[in-house]
């Protein structure tokens, strides 16, 4: 591995008092791209939940995009 810059800029934290801080940063940037989970119970096949999960993928990436 090489190191480009004056700074190091490894994707893993060593300190899990930052690597928290800095994933609840993160999950509040996100937070606003979730669409609303759909409420009930449902019955389906696989497929029909894969579709589901394909759909919801879908609107999020969407939403990630636009910013």
């Amino acid at each position: 591995m090489r190191i480009v810059g004056p700074h190091n800029r490894s994707e893993i934290e060593p300190d899990p008092e930052k690597a928290w801080h800095r994933a609840m940063q993160l999950d509040a940037m996100l937070k606003g791209t979730l669409p609303p989970h759909p409420r009930g119970v449902f019955r389906g096949s696989h497929e029909f939940f894969n579709r589901m999960d394909d759909e919801r993928a879908r609107q999020i990436a969407a939403r990630l995009n636009v910013i």
